[in-house]
């Protein structure tokens, strides 16, 4: 990695054939995120420093094509840094993760298109929403896009965003679902993020009205996501999307449990009672520690599996990947985000009163987490159903006009 020093804002400047440490350049930016943390639950947003950061580091260009200045590195890069990232701050690596899984899909589109989006700036953060909320219908040259999408997460950060769409009136044999790259120009935001948790994020509404979309900057959903575009011949781009997306999800919600145990576990190491008895020594307390790092250990464990075998899809470039093996990655993603769920949620219960204050770290884990598992990627009775549609029947009945499900 060259020597830059993140912490006064020096960017990343090797060239993308250059080795590039991500493992050092997350960590070497995690002070500035434990910094900046508390501001961004307090702006409803990435605090600024946090998003440069991001930046700076050259983490943002993870999964960007090498031809406008990426790495194109394995998503397991990604997934690894989301959940170290989380450790800091759960709002930087949820942007961060839902940033960079939009450059795995962008990379997918025209070269016209990834030239508007990139050239001049490898390190965007790229923003939007996949579900197909809004509506396009053809027009002359292109595209007419209207709607409103939710959870819009880094939007005050994006110069470009990312947005799906269903096809008004549709050919009988043609597309249902499109996604477009939209300059931020053309999208209001909506400053609807008032919740539980995942506050800094910032995930608000954008709104399109009548928003003309260029052919080039529109892709079928089906093919694009299932790994089948035209416009790449790399590896990384011919990975399913929701098998990537969702595992880079779970990182970042692992990293969350984890800071959440390690807090508890000091915490109540020094907890007593009103009647100055040792917390640590009662064995309900011992217990609930023994099941929830039982549970996370094992969702890093599935974490480091998903990783090894996105390694050795890239290498072994092997096409389509089948539809067994995309649930597969869905579920063990989903189950990760459940573990975590599991174990923080069993943490707080135990937490005492003091544990409902917004400095809690056990309660920040708590909030988050039960905020980010209601990603529709990762639902885990969705998912489930998945699993078990292909274990019993073999198939899930996927339409190639629509949205893949898995």
């Amino acid at each position: 990695m060259n020597h830059i020093n993140v912490s006064k804002g020096e960017y990343w400047t090797g060239s993308p054939t250059a080795a590039f440490d991500y493992k050092s350049a997350a960590r070497a930016i995690l002070p500035r995120l434990d910094a900046t943390a508390a501001n961004s639950e307090r702006l409803r947003r990435l605090d600024d420093d946090a998003a440069a950061a991001l930046r700076q580091s050259g983490l943002a260009r993870a999964l960007t094509p090498k031809v406008f200045g990426g790495f194109e590195l394995s998503p397991s890069a990604h997934i690894w840094t989301c959940a170290e990232l989380a450790h800091s701050c759960s709002a930087a690596s949820w942007v961060l993760m839902v940033c960079v899984a939009h450059d795995y899909i962008i990379g997918r589109f025209s070269e016209e298109c990834q030239k508007e989006v990139y050239e001049g700036d490898p390190d965007n953060l790229l923003a939007g929403a996949l579900a197909p909320q809004g509506t396009i219908e053809r027009v002359g040259g292109g595209w007419r896009l209207s709607g409103r999408w939710q959870f819009g997460s880094g939007c005050d950060h994006s110069p470009w965003f990312i947005l799906g769409a269903k096809v008004k009136n549709p050919e009988a044999d043609g597309y249902l679902n499109y996604h477009v790259m939209v300059p931020a120009a053309d999208i209001e935001i909506d400053d609807t993020w008032h919740t539980l948790g995942m506050r800094g994020t910032g995930s608000k509404d954008l709104v399109a009205r009548e928003v003309f979309v260029p052919e080039h900057r529109a892709m079928p959903t089906f093919p694009t996501f299932m790994g089948m575009s035209p416009h790449t011949d790399s590896p990384l781009y011919r990975l399913p999307v929701y098998a990537g997306l969702s595992s880079m999800l779970s990182g970042s919600v692992l990293g969350m449990a984890e800071r959440g145990l390690k807090h508890f576990i000091e915490r109540t190491s020094v907890r007593t009672t009103a009647h100055g008895v040792s917390k640590a020594q009662n064995a309900n307390m011992q217990q609930r520690v023994a099941e929830a790092s039982a549970e996370v250990a094992a969702a890093r464990r599935l974490l480091d599996n998903m990783c090894e075998r996105f390694d050795q899809a890239i290498a072994a470039d092997a096409g389509l990947m089948p539809a067994a093996e995309r649930v597969q990655f869905r579920w063990d993603a989903a189950y990760v985000v459940e573990l975590s769920r599991r174990a923080i949620d069993r943490l707080f219960a135990a937490s005492g009163a003091h544990g409902v204050y917004e400095g809690s770290d056990v309660y920040r884990a708590y909030r988050d987490i039960n905020t980010a598992c209601h990603h529709a990627v990762i639902d885990f009775d969705t998912v489930s159903g998945l699993r078990g549609q292909i274990a019993l029947l073999g198939d899930i009945g996927e339409n190639p006009r629509a949205a893949p499900l898995a």
